[in-house]
């Protein structure tokens, strides 16, 4: 069972991940377009498709209480909740929030990797899965792919000392960023990452992130839930 949570999807794009063997796909919609046209198209999209389809809001702030705003708005309406990451506030806000599925790119336009033990700590407490997202790596100019790779090889390193989740997505918007299953592999080697590790990034990670939300309207209190 392998899974992308973050696909700017249409038909094509959900077509070829079947083809390629993906379980299941997170329709992803920005924050400023999740609307009725995006819920027509997702249920279109879900009546034509033979893998599982979840609705993913990906969320852009401009700091930590933008961010506490979007993430009460699009909670209830979205399956998988990710959020932009790469300011170093908003990456931590970001990972002291149990309501938040995954952080996106917490390296985006930064030098260094955009969190560090203190953040990798709080993303492991609170179950927020930090993303490597190969097309950062596929269309970086060559001249800095260098450093993307340094990026990703340090999350890896962090993720095994702190044990947060670690997820692998395309954020592809045509169906030629997809890659099987298999390829993914063999460019996770290229960050250092054993073949069970990328394994769990991109099956047992985004499956227990889509188990999870299918229970959260459950949930009371945290470890408590109702019967039905």
């Amino acid at each position: 069972m392998f899974f992308d949570l973050h696909v700017h999807g249409n038909e094509n794009i959900i077509k070829e991940a079947e083809r390629l063997g993906f379980t299941g796909i997170g329709v992803t919609s920005y924050f400023e377009d999740y609307n009725s046209k995006f819920l027509k198209e997702f249920e279109d999209l879900e009546l034509n498709s033979n893998i599982l389809l979840k609705k993913s809001v990906e969320i852009a702030c401009k700091n930590p209480e933008d961010l506490k705003k979007k993430v009460k708005k699009s909670r209830k309406k979205a399956d998988i909740l990710i959020v932009k990451g790469g300011d170093l506030k908003v990456n931590r806000a970001a990972c002291e929030d149990k309501r938040i599925d995954i952080l996106s790119q917490p390296y985006r336009s930064r030098r260094d990797m955009g969190i560090n033990h203190v953040l990798a700590r709080k993303a492991a407490e609170n179950s927020v899965a930090i993303e490597i997202n190969l097309k950062t790596f596929l269309k970086t100019n060559l001249r800095y792919r260098y450093r993307v790779i340094s990026q990703f090889r340090h999350i890896v390193d962090l993720q095994r000392k702190f044990k947060f989740p670690l997820i692998i997505t395309s954020s592809a918007s045509s169906k030629y960023d997809l890659k099987t299953p298999i390829d993914i592999f063999a460019l996770a080697k290229c960050f250092g990452m054993t073949f069970e590790e990328s394994f769990k990034a991109i099956s047992i990670t985004p499956r227990d992130i889509i188990e999870t939300n299918n229970l959260r309207d459950y949930f009371i209190v945290e470890g408590v839930r109702t019967l039905e």
